[in-house]
């Protein structure tokens, strides 16, 4: 079975649903309150934002921020300066929260950049699951075949199982809190 309406070439085969990181960055906050809820979303979905300049400039979709590498030294700083600095009138524009209790969780701290750095590192253990080839080692080595996608099924099998999980999860969130949405999965308690 092929996926037509997220196929975009032979040689990278799926578009990346970036917000599918989400429920692994809710999850990851319901574990751990400590850590702050907009650097682990914020972080989480960080690393995608470089696909479509590696794909422009080097032909492949996922290059530094997907590599162990990129994510700790490029990706958590840069997440925690957006989390700090965009993500509050980002949220105060988009979804109507308000943009005051928002800077109150998304202060540039230790404990935000802990959980960038933690938000960062899920996005690129989640891909583990569902893209057959993984730049982890980067720029150190080439991309690894990972076991984790080959033991789901391979490249369609552990996208769909994977996804529709993710989708689940994020159905879910959306019907527990559909009383008060936004702050609470936003921005956290």
């Amino acid at each position: 079975m092929r996926m037509i309406a997220f196929r975009i070439s032979n040689k990278y085969p799926y578009l990346p649903l970036t917000p599918l990181h989400y429920p692994v960055a809710y999850a990851l906050y319901t574990l751990r309150k400590k850590r702050t809820l907009p650097g682990l979303t914020v972080g989480s979905m960080f690393p995608d934002l470089e696909i479509p300049f590696v794909l422009l400039l080097f032909g492949t979709d996922r290059l530094l921020l997907h590599s162990l590498l990129g994510a700790i030294t490029i990706g958590t700083p840069l997440s925690g300066l957006f989390t700090a600095s965009i993500y509050p009138r980002l949220l105060s524009s988009l979804f109507g929260v308000e943009a005051n209790l928002v800077k109150e969780k998304t202060q540039l701290s230790f404990t935000l950049v802990v959980s960038c750095l933690v938000g960062n590192l899920s996005h690129v253990a989640l891909d583990l699951l569902n893209h057959l080839y993984n730049p982890l080692f980067w720029p150190f080595a080439p991309p690894i075949l990972s076991p984790l996608c080959l033991a789901l099924g391979g490249l369609t099998a552990s996208f769909w199982l994977v996804h529709t999980l993710l989708i689940g999860l994020f159905v879910t969130l959306l019907l527990t809190h559909r009383d008060q949405l936004w702050e609470p999965l936003l921005v956290g308690e």
